[in-house]
Formats: structure tokens, C-alpha cells, sequence
């Protein structure tokens, strides 16, 4: 049995795409999980990124080493949770176009994610590795407020979501991306309703921080998302760019959360960090208008 288990991964590694240092892929096989070495070819760098000293942090600054696991069938999943299964992982889930290939590109600084104006661009869910650490699991995006995927979800994105989220036990937590300019649709709401009833945290991400005009539209927008979701718990405003100081803090926020989840001991150890951040947050004094997280 070992030896025909040993095969049996020889064989689905053989059907890969090689991506080392921004060359062009190589395809070896055509079917099957596509595993990706060394992501996609980094964007330009950029600003006012400080380096991390190595070994550090689980998520640097510059320089990570990504591996990218593309799984469209649960056969697919298998094999990524016996290559991935012991590393920690947080999720990210939202909307098309609310911004999720943007974060996820942000924190590692650089192109893990296919981004697209069209909706439904992200139609696998990819298992992106952080220096053989941490696991950032970008999910199919829910289904767009046009309508135009809500039958592509139903009949693939949400079963393939049901069983990564059923055959991954170290499954942390979720990050649920939302720009902060929508309202809260019903498919969003069912979405997350399900994720709590599998007992899974869910941190909020506010996206687009940086295109809002001002602090009070900020907080207003900020309860509504709050009171659409039922969601009292911990939240983030995000800019997904190093261009302007919001979107180099929040991405250091960001990162320390993913840091903590990571450590923790599995969803139950998630959801009292997530718990304790909430309540240490209330106990802080009010920030000056703006500028609180």
C-alpha cells in the first residue's frame, strides 16, 4: 500500500507547470492539479519596503520563495492537502472584484493571483505556499452582485469550496474580503453564515480603503457591512499599495494576523485570538478620527 501510495503522488506530480525565476511555464502535462514553483513574474517593487532580516517573519517583505498549487476537482485538493496538509492556512474568500487578487498579490509582493475586471477569473482553488510556512488559500470569488457566475458557483465553485473546507484540518481561519463601498448581498451573507456554522473565524477586510473620502463615510460604511453581515468580530480596513501610508499599515497588520492564526493550535485557538484582538481593541482608547484600523 505505501509503495502504490508513493506511486500514485509520482504520478500526479509528473503533471505540473514549472515557473522559476518569471520564466514562461513549461507544461508536462496537461490534466491534473497544476503545481506552480517560484509564482509568477514579480511586478515591479515597490516603495518604501524595508528588507526583513531572514528567517524572521513567515511572509517577507521581498524575496519569498511561492509554490502554487491550481486545484479544480477534489482529486486535485487531495493532492494538494498531502503536499500542503501540514503547513497552517488562512483562506481568503469575497466577491468578484472586491479586491482578493490584489490583497493576496500585496502580502506577498508578488503576482500569485490572476486578477481580472471580468468576474469569475479565479475558477480553482489555489493553494498559494509562503516559504514552505504558511498556506494563503485564494478561493473562487462568490457569486458577482450582475448575477453573471451565480450558476458557475452553484454548480462548481461552492462544492469545491465545500470540500477544501471539509478535507482541511489546518484550516486557520478565513479572511473575507469585501469592498468597502458594497452592500452586503444575500449571497454573501448565506456565504458567511455557512462558514460560522462550519465553525470556521472569519476576519473582515474592508477593500479599498483608499478610495473612500472621508473618515465619517469611512465608519458609516464600516457598520453597514457590520450590521449586514450579523458580524461583530475582527476587521481590517485595507489599500492594497505601498504608494500611501494606510496601505503599508494595514499590509503590516494583515501579516501579523495571518503570523498569529498560523500559530495558533487550529480554529478553536483562531477564534479566541480573533476574540481577544476584538476586545483588546474596544479596551484601547478611541483613535483620532481616521485613524483607527
Amino acid at each position: 500500500l505505501a509503495h502504490a501510495a508513493r506511486m500514485a503522488v509520482l504520478g500526479v506530480a509528473q503533471r505540473v507547470l514549472l515557473v522559476a525565476g518569471g520564466c514562461a511555464p513549461r507544461a508536462l502535462h496537461r490534466r491534473g492539479c497544476v503545481l506552480l514553483s517560484g509564482g509568477a513574474a514579480d511586478p515591479p517593487p515597490q516603495p518604501r519596503t524595508p528588507p526583513d532580516a531572514p528567517g524572521r517573519f513567515l511572509i517577507r517583505n521581498a524575496g519569498n520563495e511561492v509554490e502554487i498549487a491550481r486545484c479544480a476537482s477534489e482529486d486535485d485538493l487531495r493532492v494538494a492537502q498531502a503536499r500542503f496538509g501540514h503547513l497552517p492556512q488562512v483562506c481568503v474568500a469575497g466577491e468578484s472584484n472586491a479586491g482578493k487578487s490584489s490583497l493576496l498579490n500585496h502580502l506577498v509582493g508578488r503576482r500569485v493571483s490572476r486578477s481580472s475586471s471580468a468576474a469569475g477569473k479565479t475558477r480553482t482553488v489555489d493553494w498559494v505556499c509562503v516559504n514552505e510556512a504558511v498556506v494563503l488559500t485564494d478561493l473562487p470569488g462568490l457569486p458577482s452582485r450582475d448575477g453573471q457566475t451565480k450558476q458557475l458557483w452553484e454548480a462548481s465553485f461552492e462544492p469545491l469550496f465545500r470540500a477544501y473546507l471539509a478535507g482541511t484540518p489546518s484550516l486557520r481561519a478565513m479572511l473575507l474580503v469585501h469592498d468597502a463601498r458594497w452592500r452586503v448581498t444575500a449571497a454573501v451573507r448565506a456565504f458567511v453564515d455557512d462558514v460560522r456554522a462550519a465553525r470556521l473565524p472569519v476576519a473582515l477586510l474592508l477593500s479599498k480603503d483608499d478610495l473612500l473620502e472621508s473618515p465619517d463615510r469611512r465608519d458609516a460604511l464600516l457598520e453597514r457591512a457590520r450590521r449586514q453581515l450579523a458580524f461583530d468580530g475582527y476587521h481590517v480596513h485595507y489599500t492594497a499599495t505601498n504608494e500611501v501610508p494606510q496601505g503599508r499599515k494595514s499590509r503590516r497588520q494583515v501579516l501579523r494576523l495571518v503570523e498569529s492564526l498560523a500559530g495558533t493550535d487550529g480554529r478553536e485557538g483562531s477564534a479566541a485570538l480573533l476574540e481577544e484582538l476584538v476586545a483588546k481593541r474596544r479596551a484601547r482608547p478611541a483613535p483620532p478620527k481616521g485613524l483607527e484600523a
